[in-house]
């Protein structure tokens, strides 16, 4: 983590006193990364850890961003404040004397020419009932991340992307300071750049009836394939899978004991580089391959199913730089499928797919 530094401050205005004070603001992961999301929009998914210090309960007023050039000019500015509101789009704003608060950037799209090598984002806390502000700086340096592995969709023919991770999706907003993932030492969000397929019929149902069957859904066995080249590094094949309106079939204390019960069946494959993919949720028996086992791109190696901590038949896909938990997300941008438009299909070389983007 990258920490703030702290400058004397002077008065904001002559009845609000904004002091260096003691919350100290830290940015994950250490050195965050840009996505190119649609027509190269320029995505900053980042984090940013508030610990108060001081004996005062403070409340995030403001975050403001400023985005400099070689030689320290101002090239754009952009924030959140009390000035309309808008600082509601963050949640958690409210942190109490010695605890911490994390905070999910809200100030994450940028045009796609604009350079962002240098970032200070500015916060201002609101102190207790007084008039007070505290105020902390930190500094932002992203790199744009292409991945070395020339991406496939994992999936074969027409899915749904059910869930990405957009600002609003729950694979971006991994809650590290939850009591669950504390007591599972989580640090990192290995699922920042994750997305959901799932697979649908024309009108967007995923199953006939009441999809009390599994075979109902209409992903239910559908292929699942090696996005790119790599060596398997682990396999899970014979969990049981999940059905409709179920609870997953494991208990909090075998949870705490093996999180990766929570992938239910399941593949990781190295695509060397630092780069592995995970492929989870597969159905009960359908794994093809072995742990050290070398597969090609587009080879199959497993089938969607319901095992694991899913409420839908799905397939969940994320790269990472890293196997396991301990291991930070990657964006995983794909080459040469085609997105559903109004007008039909548009054809992709490479680039981002989004939560609600019908692909294949």
């Amino acid at each position: 983590m990258r920490r703030s530094h702290y400058a004397v401050l002077a008065l904001a205005t002559l009845s609000t006193l904004v002091l260096a004070g003691p919350v100290d603001v830290s940015v994950q992961p250490a050195r965050p990364l840009v996505e190119r999301g649609k027509d190269g929009q320029q995505l900053l998914n980042i984090d940013f850890l508030i610990e108060n210090k001081s004996a005062e309960t403070v409340e995030l007023s403001e975050v403001e961003v400023s985005v400099l050039d070689a030689s320290k000019q101002l090239v754009a500015q952009y924030r959140v404040g009390t000035n309309g509101m808008s600082v509601l789009v963050v949640p958690n704003r409210v942190v109490e004397p010695g605890r911490s608060q994390l905070v999910f950037n809200p100030l994450f799209a940028f045009p796609s020419d604009l350079q962002l090598k240098d970032m200070r984002f500015h916060f201002k806390f609101d102190v207790g009932d007084t008039s007070a502000k505290y105020e902390a700086v930190t500094s932002v340096q992203p790199l744009v991340y292409t991945p070395k592995a020339k991406l496939a969709l994992p999936v074969q023919g027409q899915v749904l992307v059910h869930d990405g991770h957009d600002f609003y999706g729950h694979h971006r907003r991994l809650p590290l300071l939850d009591p669950m993932a504390q007591a599972l030492k989580w640090k990192r969000n290995f699922m920042r750049y994750s997305y959901d397929f799932v697979v649908t019929d024309e009108q967007g149902r995923m199953y006939k009836g009441d999809g009390s069957r599994n075979e109902d859904w209409y992903g239910w066995g559908k292929p699942v394939t090696a996005p790119a080249a790599g060596k398997v590094l682990r396999t899970v094949s014979n969990l049981p899978d999940n059905g409709k309106g179920k609870r997953p079939p494991f208990s909090r204390e075998q949870f705490i004991a093996d999180p990766s019960l929570m992938w239910g069946n399941h593949i990781e494959i190295d695509h060397g580089n630092g780069e592995i993919s995970l492929l989870a949720h597969l159905q009960n028996g359908s794994v093809t391959v072995k742990a050290g086992d070398m597969v090609r791109a587009g080879q199959r190696v497993g089938a969607m199913g319901f095992s694991g901590d899913a409420f839908l038949v799905h397939l969940h896909y994320d790269l990472k730089n890293g196997p396991g938990f301990d291991a930070d997300g990657l964006p995983s941008p794909f080459n040469d499928f085609e997105r559903r438009t109004g007008s039909g299909w548009t054809k992709v070389r490479h680039g981002q797919v989004d939560s609600g983007d019908i692909v294949r």
